[in-house]
């Protein structure tokens, strides 16, 4: 899970924790209205205050779950809508239902529990639970004696229209998962493609010449004890295909691995805010030359792929100068990676690299909850 979806859960659970609050402000009001009423009954508000205290652990848990946990902890939503279900009709029982009061504890609960049920569930939990208060509340009459037609019309206005404001932030919450599983299909199919198109290139460049090369060979075998010259003469086309498919593949290769700075930074940059982490790009206009540049953009695309899996970053800062004759690349970011080496070998692959042409690479924490990539190339070296 990256930062983005993670923040994305987090803040879709904080936003669904607030209908909580409506339970605490209904159970304010009651205790209000029942003391200023002479209806103090120490045993019952101490039984209704455990039960609430329940009732929010058991939702809070309930909200974790389908939010931050979905969808493996989707067995265990189910208990925790139950325990946090009774927990609301023993409020409802030792108190009453006056919709102004205690029964708003009722009215969070069915706007919670539904977040993830389908329509037809929906429907009927909002009318189950309208209906019950409303029978409730005509058994055990409230402090105000609120009148049950009344009662009747805010509980079914309230239970069938505030779950599918919770219902919102559930579905904002999928289609940004969504959104984001179809980029990592997206990149995934992006690299299939371009396997595929470098195999047919391959199979294109050095196909016909490995048929001929077969060919000429079985020839030759067959001419060595027929024609020894001429055996001699075909092994050396032999010999020149052989070269001029190597010297073909080679090329290839060299022109498949060759990445251009600008561009690669230019699709880090779109990567990394697509996920969330702020990105800022400094590159001076001819600061190194392109053979320099090579390596480099080897360099970014590595970091930014430890970025995504490795840290929780907010902002990345790319910046690219020159000092004494040698070419430095910062890569820095905010979410440092613990625990671990967040190097990974891909960088230290890259170092070795840059040894080899003259040029270093250094990757670890700066000791402030940043991670810094630094990489060093003398100019006008070949990649």
């Amino acid at each position: 899970m990256t930062a983005a979806v993670h923040r994305a859960r987090r803040l879709t659970m904080w936003s669904l924790a607030f209908t909580l609050v409506l339970a605490w402000f209904g159970a304010l009001a009651g205790v209000i209205v029942h003391i200023s009423e002479g209806r103090a009954d120490p045993v019952r508000f101490a039984v209704a205050g455990v039960a609430l205290v329940v009732f929010n652990w058991y939702g809070w848990r309930f909200i974790r779950a389908v939010s931050v946990g979905w969808p493996h902890e989707a067995r265990e939503s189910r208990r925790y809508s139950l325990y946090s279900g009774i927990a609301v009709l023993v409020i409802l029982l030792v108190r009453d239902a006056d919709p102004s009061g205690f029964g708003m504890i009722a009215i969070a609960w069915v706007s919670v529990v539904t977040v993830r049920a389908g329509r037809l569930a929906t429907v009927l939990l909002a009318a189950g639970t309208a209906v019950t208060c409303v029978l409730l509340l005509w058994l055990n009459p409230g402090v105000q004696d609120f009148p049950i037609g009344a009662a009747a019309l805010v509980y079914g206005i309230m239970c069938l229209t505030v779950p599918y404001a919770n219902k919102l932030w559930i579905w904002i919450l999928d289609l940004g998962e969504q959104a984001h599983a179809s980029k990592d299909a997206e990149a995934r199919l992006a690299v299939t493609e371009e396997r595929l198109r470098f195999a047919r290139d391959l199979h294109d460049l050095v196909g016909h010449s490995l048929s001929v090369i077969a060919v000429k060979s079985e020839l030759a075998g067959k001419l060595t004890t027929i024609d020894a010259a001429r055996a001699a003469q075909e092994m050396a086309v032999v010999r020149g295909l052989a070269q001029d498919s190597l010297r073909q593949i080679r090329e290839a290769v060299r022109g498949y691995r060759v990445l251009d700075l600008a561009s690669e930074l230019d699709s880090v940059r779109a990567i990394l805010e697509a996920d969330g982490v702020r990105c800022e790009i400094d590159l001076p206009p001819g600061a190194v030359d392109p053979e320099t540049a090579a390596p480099f953009a080897w360099v970014v695309r590595e970091s930014a792929t430890n970025i995504l899996r490795h840290s929780s970053a907010t902002w990345c800062r790319v910046s690219l100068r020159a000092a004494d004759g040698s070419a430095v690349l910062e890569v820095v970011n905010d979410g440092a990676a613990t625990g671990s080496d967040p190097a990974g070998t891909g960088l230290a692959g890259l170092g070795e690299r840059l040894a080899a042409i003259g040029g270093s690479l250094t990757a670890q924490p700066t000791g402030d909850g940043r991670f810094l990539v630094r990489a060093t190339a003398p100019t006008g070296v070949a990649a």
